[in-house]
């Protein structure tokens, strides 16, 4: 470590400022000892934090851990010559490349040559090795693994998990997590169970984060080969909220049913028949005309997705009218509100078996609804895949505990908690990640492997104070694997230019690569599919262009479909109609769970450079894609990974500059193999140990309700999320620049609220002015001059931000719409277009339905009298800040005469988006404002995030060694001394 630190320890980086801090922490706690202030045996938690206007690097030790502080102690002591520091710098480097040789066939030479990349060119490795002896997910299980498990019979992978499965949602525990590999069946298994009791009655509540798999579940449910359902009793039901938008903001559902055909309310539920999917168009409209030239945002009252679900099965078992319920919701419809959160709602169920004011069960009125419902069961699939997911998991053990659902039998109910997610592999992480509902960022959780991972294992342990069972496999879908791993990087000397332009050569190079090896395996006629993963829509784009100008001809549906999050019903009825039959299959990030093709075996990723933690977690999702057919799941496999790095230098420090793009890209390379090792195998190889690497998405959850700015902010993102996919369609542009242009122009105030109570706190607004002329000359007076300014009101400090919270004040937004723009953009062309958008199948539904809302401020605006128009709401949110960069408070006449001018600010480079992005790097946020990017004085933004508090004051939690986006552990095991 005292080598690893050394080499980190120059000019005012966030590693030099933690080793700083560190240092002062152990000379601080030896200074308490010796003075007996602090007894040898208290309980001490160390945080040490190193902040600089780029980030912030934090390290919580216990004493246990205290040599880590006293070496930091000793580096700073000690004043390295900047000798030494290279001398370090080259000692760790050449320890990390010695240790990651381990880690792949052939690793001397990968190693050797990525480190071997030279300066100002655009260098480019390939590297191929060959998994083999992992266990093929279609494999029979050992007779000794069977009887281990305690299982009979011959069985493959597939059938002895889905055996565990049937046991453990018969035993007693209360909680079942299933961590098995993608594609090993899991829901699947489920749905059987069911099936088979279904004379028992059950009520099956279902959340994932994604609609479409929702949608999919109750396919599980069906006769094979049809569209009915399996048993005539069962009743599927599934809600979203552009479905009770559509209805009045009413309790709706739409319901699956073979006794049933057509809308029918029952009590105050309207449910709609799901295969008759003709709009109701009843939506409620939400801006008033105030005067001839005010319009305002009213708001609207809706019922939300977990209150009409909710509603919908407690109208079911009231009424008896089903005993056999199958429910569906999306994870995202779990939002933070004023009273608690939206899981309230689930109270609903068993309202009538409930004394609230004497917080009472009534058992007699819960086993009535338990002779007719045996089987409670509430599963939350791919809980990691969502930020909001550990948070709805600890709101149904919430709701477990008040109900008395805990204990097995409990009022006769069979009650299961589900968990299914192919990210989490170990128990541990189960503890550690789920327990915990407060914020977090992404992460990587690592640890050694105590023994090999088994092909199949079950383990009984307690979560949350109640027994509970994780059954896990590690497989994979081939007799033998060959990855390929592409790396690319490019390193250029520092200018503006270089900066902003962001269609560089390496993307090109990146590119051509993936066109070239696409290209090669459709010449080959042993190649039936290939599965393409890019994130990027508009490159994903580009490369289909190139294929179709050197092929000639490539067609959507015969030789190529692409799958993305938001699809329209025309786009997935050609996925489900050609997805076996097809060459290619080119998808994203957000499209990747939930599909299969059995003919794919070949995948080609691109590694995405950004969340790399998230990302990672969505590759593995990937990699087990090609996935269905024995035949086939028996054959050798290949994946094939593309990842590119651009460093840009300074002349003093090239060497360091190019030395770190590099560490930094063998560090992504050892935690891709090892967390896709750890997926397949159960661990994998860094330096000489076997390591459990499990990358995971961060925890957070965000309130409920939008402004009507801020939902015109989310369509026109949507809009130009669908033009990068389609860039073809020229209504999308016309429609989101149209709307661009009319809410470009806004004023943004906070007010005070009267109800506000406390001591009167000084805006950092109103101080802008004072800090900008007088700030430079009170403090080369003594910093001591500081102490006359007034009460200042929280902010934090966030890097180079200052981000300011306004709980406590309204903000009043306020948009100018000249007549000129109303003349020039809410015109006969734009209303077509919105209304095309919004009845064509070939968009996504959610586009469909958010268009509505722009199109009746067009309404507004188009009935005008002739005069200037003004749109004005206001708003007062709990988590509710500004943002807006140190710099304003010192450079502010700069500032103001570089907007003054107007300048044309480059593509995605704006003051605006800059500052978006910087946010969303540090904090989990809802929609930014303003629409526009044309600021008259100063650049801010306005956002919402409900986890931005907890996410602060996770840099003093004891649950991670190390918080850095310099320094990291996987490079502290690869750097360590080898006997």
């Amino acid at each position: 470590m005292k080598s690893y630190f050394t080499a980190f320890k120059y000019d005012d980086k966030e590693s030099a400022k933690l080793i700083q801090a560190g240092g002062y922490a152990y000379s601080f706690y030896e200074f308490l000892r010796k003075t007996e202030i602090l007894a040898d045996d208290s309980s001490v938690i160390f945080n040490a934090v190193g902040y600089t206007d780029r980030g912030i690097s934090a390290m919580s030790v216990r004493p246990e851990n205290l040599d880590v502080l006293k070496t930091c102690y000793l580096i700073y002591k000690h004043d390295s010559s900047p000798e030494e520091i290279v001398d370090a710098r080259k000692e760790v480097l050449k320890k990390i490349k010695r240790s990651a040789c381990h880690s792949f066939d052939r690793g001397k030479k990968f190693v050797d040559d990525i480190l071997a990349m030279s300066a100002d060119k655009i260098n480019v490795v390939r590297h191929t090795e060959r998994l083999e002896g992992f266990f093929n997910s279609v494999g029979i299980v050992p007779d000794e693994l069977m009887q281990q498990l305690g299982l009979s019979e011959t069985l493959n992978l597939r059938n002895a998990h889905a055996k565990l499965i049937e046991k453990a949602l018969e035993s007693a525990a209360s909680y079942v997590f299933l961590t098995g590999n993608p594609g090993i069946g899991k829901t699947t298994a489920i749905a059987k169970f069911l099936t088979d009791h279904v004379n028992d009655g059950f009520l099956f509540f279902y959340v994932s984060p994604r609609k479409q798999v929702n949608l999919d579940i109750i396919n599980n449910f069906k006769k094979p080969g049809t569209d009915d359902l399996c048993d005539d009793r069962i009743l599927a039901i599934n809600t979203y909220s552009d479905l009770i938008k559509d209805s009045g903001h009413k309790y709706t559902v739409q319901y699956l049913s073979n006794q049933q055909q057509g809308e029918f309310p029952l009590q105050v539920v309207n449910f709609q028949d799901s295969r008759q999917t003709k709009r109701q168009n009843r939506r409620s409209n939400r801006l008033k005309r105030q005067t001839e030239n005010v319009i305002e945002d009213t708001g609207v009252t809706t019922k939300g997705v977990l209150n009409s679900i909710c509603e919908a099965i407690s109208t079911l078992i009231d009424t008896k009218h089903s005993n056999h319920i199958v429910a569906t919701v999306s994870i995202h419809s779990l939002k933070k509100t004023d009273a608690g959160d939206t899981l309230k709602h689930f109270d609903k169920i068993f309202r009538n078996a409930y004394i609230k004011n004497e917080n009472k069960v009534l058992s007699a009125r819960m086993k009535d609804i338990s002779i007719r419902i045996k089987h409670l069961f509430i599963m939350i699939d791919e809980i990691t895949g969502d930020e909001g997911g550990v948070e709805f998991l600890n709101g149904i053990n919430d709701i477990l505990n008040k109900y008395e659902l805990r204990e097995k039998s409990a009022h006769g109910f069979n009650t299961k908690v589900i968990v299914a997610d192919a990210s989490i592999v170990d128990q541990a992480v189960i503890s550690q990640h789920l327990s915990d509902t407060s914020a977090e960022p992404d992460k990587i959780y690592f640890r050694k492997a105590k023994n090999p991972g088994l092909p199949l294992s079950v383990e009984h342990f307690k979560f949350q104070g109640t027994d509970a069972t994780v059954i896990n496999t590690n497989s994979y879908p081939a007799k033998s694997l060959s990855i390929t791993y592409k790396v690319f990087i490019e390193s250029c000397k520092f200018s503006e230019d270089a900066v902003l332009d962001r269609e560089t050569d390496l993307i090109n190079k990146v590119q051509e690569e993936i066109l070239e090896d696409i290209e090669a395996l459709l010449k080959r006629s042993d190649v039936e599919q290939v599965i393409v993963y890019i994130q990027d829509k508009q490159r994903l784009g580009d490369l289909i262009d190139k294929i179709r100008e050197h092929r000639g001809e490539f067609q959507i549906g015969t030789e190529y479909i692409e799958i993305h999050a938001n699809i329209g019903d025309e786009e997935k009825d050609l996925i489900q109609k050609c997805k076996e039959d097809v060459k290619v299959v080119f998808m994203t990030a957000s499209g990747s769970r939930g599909l299969s093709f059995p003919k794919a075996k070949h995948i080609l990723v691109e590694i995405p450079r950004f969340e790399i933690e998230k990302n990672l977690m969505e590759v593995i999702q990937v990699i087990y894609r090609g996935r269905g057919k024995d035949e086939i799941d028996n054959q050798d496999k290949e994946l094939i990974f593309y990842l590119g790095d651009r460093s840009v230098y300074f002349e003093d420090n090239k060497e360091i500059s190019i030395q770190e793009s590099k560490l930094s890209l063998l560090n992504i390379l050892l935690i891709l193999k090892a967390s896709i090792l750890t997926r397949i195998y159960g661990g994998g190889q860094i330096d000489q140990d076997k390591f459990i690497i499990i990358p995971i998405g961060g925890k957070s959850v965000l309130a409920a309700g939008e402004t009507f700015s801020s939902q015109m902010k989310k369509l026109i993102d949507q809009l130009k999320s669908e033009h990068r996919k389609n860039r073809s369609d020229r209504r999308l542009p016309q429609v989101y620049k149209s709307l661009e242009d009319l809410l470009g122009q806004a004023d943004f105030a906070l007010r005070e609220n009267v109800e506000s109570t406390g001591k009167s706190q000084t805006s950092y607004l109103a101080q802008r002015e004072f800090f900008n002329n007088q700030f430079s000359q009170l403090v080369s007076e003594g910093f001591e001059n500081l102490l006359s300014l007034n009460n200042l009101e929280l902010g934090y400090m966030s890097g180079g931000l200052l981000v300011v919270p306004i709980a406590s004040k309204t903000l009043e937004e306020t948009y100018m719409m000249p007549l000129v723009k109303i003349f020039n953009n809410a015109n006969s062309e734009l209303w077509h277009n919105m209304q095309v958008i919004s009845h064509s199948s070939c968009y996504p539904e959610s586009l469909q339905f958010a268009i509505q809302d722009a199109m009746e401020l067009v309404k507004q605006l188009t009935k005008s009298v002739e005069k200037t128009q003004r749109f004005e709401q206001s708003s007062q949110r709990n988590d509710q800040y500004y943002a807006l960069p140190l710099f304003a408070f010192i450079a502010g006449e700069v500032l103001s005469e570089y907007f003054a001018s107007n300048p044309e600010e480059p593509k995605y480079q704006n003051f605006r988006d800059i500052l978006a992005a910087y946010v969303r790097a540090l904090y989990p946020v809802g929609n930014v404002l303003p629409i526009g990017d044309n600021y008259q004085n100063f650049p801010f933004i306005v956002f919402r995030s409900y986890s931005l508090e907890q996410m602060r004051e996770k840099i003093f939690t004891d649950k991670y060694l190390l918080s850095s986006n310099e320094l990291n552990v996987l490079n502290l095991i690869l750097s360590k001394q080898v006997n």
